[in-house]
């Protein structure tokens, strides 16, 4: 600018703290879009069809042993193509004879004058409409048929497993947009094999759908987290962060309204919303090249300052990023003096030995507190409250719509709260909320309160509401950002390898056994994660420290010194390394 007729060179300058921008939050959009996003939908999309698509598996395997049949929309059940082949089918009936009145105790068959009283078996045909080969009932409670669509559900996730410890090597190989470019291509043979499903009349290709969205998402989940950390002003880290988890319920929501039985629930059109998953892949793929590269990323793994400082800048909306390269710098030289961080280096290192520990025990928490049983597996939970079978998909997307909205509500809590109170509170309400459903179910299931039925079914949706809010608001984002801010850089998409492999393996174990747990002790099955969250509650309690708003380094030293530490983080120098940020209390 000039003034007095001397030219003055103004540069622009950071706001305090740094905040949003346009590219920062096109990058976040696209980041959650692409990644987060299809996380969610494939957690959520199993649930509404459920028991169509279990439908569909049982007339697919009666055909392979040579009874064709079709679906019936009236009943839900399979009826044979051809029922004159099969009218003469007869069950065993055990009738008891009464010598007095020479007949079976139900009147239903005459026997001899010269029978003598006991029991018999006897021939009688099926009482059910001839034509019917299986009813809904009986499809429900078909071992071989629960076993494969439990099996179909947790593939995703022990896939799942898999992609996750792959994800370190593809954050650090490939570069975290990079990266997630790259996976996209998995998406795509997942939409494929999970369209024509019905048209090959294979479950096996629903099976191997799965399979490929497990990859996916066991890699792109750490690589978002990371990039999301990694791109993200501190003051605004954590907000940042829960976009992550925000875009992962309105995954689930929009599963959940495309899954109802009027859009894309339906028989015949179900496989729709396996092929829905193209869609977001493919914007992920033309928009994300127009992203920044993490600017840790390009300097610390890559030695690229140059083009950190382009990619910050572009991020920031602003030049003078100098204090934010000379905090990665740091981060650099002592990267640079260390060896890469494997599996075994991560576990031996005993500075990391407690920062490990929460992170994996964080998402174990996440996973067995039940929140994936209760969004894939809610369907089978509200019939298990006695609710109508035609309201269960709205209440499904009722319970979605509560999710988002209280995930939303979580973004500015989490800057002004901090992480540890919005862990322990809303945890203290999901034991609440698993308490009263575990109480209404099971007098519900007891039969002597037949006349209150309706009004336990409302309270059980009411406190499965609840659950899902406690769970959005705190556990639901933060054992992602957590894990993403206890470690420096050098170990950190290691240790994000690591934990979320413990994400995914309990997730996988959740979801192969929950039905059948679900079936062995019913009401009680809740009490389990009651159990669990306690025990995560009291752990939190003892040692997770309050990260909000503090720097990597300023994190990592506290753990590594213990909860009680208040020393500063210091360089090879001897200097302090990074000034100190804000309430300094963990």
């Amino acid at each position: 600018m000039e003034q007095n007729g001397k030219l003055y060179v103004v540069q622009k300058t950071a706001p305090e703290g740094g905040g949003m921008t346009k590219w920062l939050f096109f990058s976040i959009s696209v980041c959650v879009f692409g990644n987060s996003f299809l996380y969610g939908y494939n957690i959520g999309v199993v649930n509404s069809p459920a028991l169509i698509i279990k439908t569909f598996y049982s007339q697919v395997y009666l055909a392979r042993d040579g009874i064709e049949t079709v679906f019936n929309p009236q009943d839900k059940g399979l009826h044979y193509v051809d029922p004159a082949r099969y009218v003469n089918t007869t069950t065993p009936a055990v009738v008891v004879v009464d010598n007095n009145s020479n007949t079976t105790a139900d009147n239903s068959t005459a026997l001899s004058d010269n029978s003598t009283k006991g029991t018999y078996a006897v021939e009688t045909t099926t009482v059910r409409p001839v034509s019917m080969a299986k009813t809904e009932t009986e499809i429900n409670e078909d071992n071989f048929i629960e076993l494969l669509w439990s099996l179909t559900v947790a593939l995703f996730v022990f896939f799942g497993m898999v992609g996750a410890f792959a994800s370190g090597r593809v954050a650090d190989y490939f570069g975290r947009k990079k990266g997630m470019i790259i996976i996209t291509v998995l998406m795509f043979f997942a939409a494929m094999f999970g369209g024509i499903t019905t048209i090959a009349k294979s479950p096996e290709c629903l099976m191997i759908s799965r399979i490929f969205v497990g990859l996916h998402n066991g890699v792109s989940v750490s690589l978002a987290s990371l990039y999301l950390a990694e791109i993200s002003p501190r003051s605004i880290r954590g907000a940042v962060g829960t976009c992550h988890q925000l875009f992962i319920t309105v995954g689930i929501l929009w599963s959940q309204v495309l899954g109802l039985p009027d859009i894309s629930g339906g028989w015949g059109v179900w496989p729709w919303l396996f092929a829905f998953n193209a869609l977001p892949a493919l914007a992920c793929l033309v928009l994300f090249p127009l992203c920044p590269e993490s600017p840790r990323y390009l300097l610390i793994k890559k030695a690229d300052e140059d083009g950190a400082k382009k990619a910050l800048v572009k991020l920031r909306g602003y030049d003078n990023v100098e204090e934010e390269m000379e905090e990665m710098r740091v981060e650099a030289r002592r990267a640079s003096s260390v060896e890469q961080f494997t599996l075994k280096k991560l576990l031996t290192t005993p500075e990391l030995k407690l920062p490990i520990i929460i992170a994996c025990t964080l998402q174990v928490a996440q996973q067995w507190s039940g929140i994936n049983a209760a969004m894939s597996y809610s369907t089978f939970i509200f019939k298990q409250a006695t609710i109508p079978e035609n309201t269960i998909p709205y209440v499904i997307v009722g319970q979605g719509a509560v999710n988002v909205l209280a995930t939303i509500v979580c973004v500015p809590l989490m800057e002004k709260l901090g992480r540890r109170p919005l862990l322990i509170f809303p945890m203290c309400g999901m034991v609440i909320s698993f308490l009263v459903l575990t109480i209404c179910l099971t007098l519900l299931q007891s039969g002597d309160y037949d006349d209150s039925k309706k009004i336990l079914g409302i309270v059980c949706i009411v406190v499965m509401m609840t659950y899902i809010i406690g769970f959005a608001v705190g556990l639901g984002p933060i054992p992602f950002i957590v894990c993403g801010e206890i470690f420096r850089q050098e170990p950190r998409a290691a240790a994000m390898s690591l934990s979320l492999a413990f994400n995914w393996i309990c997730n996988f174990i959740l979801m192969l056994s929950f039905r059948f747990i679900q079936k062995a002790i019913e009401s009680y099955t809740y009490l389990i994660f009651i159990v669990i969250l306690v025990a995560a509650i009291i752990f939190i309690v003892i040692f997770v420290p309050e990260t909000k708003n503090k720097t990597f380094d300023e994190i990592a030293q506290s753990i590594a010194f213990g909860r009680g530490a208040r020393r500063p983080a210091f360089n090879e120098n001897g200097g302090e390394e990074l000034q100190p940020m804000g309430d300094q209390k963990i």
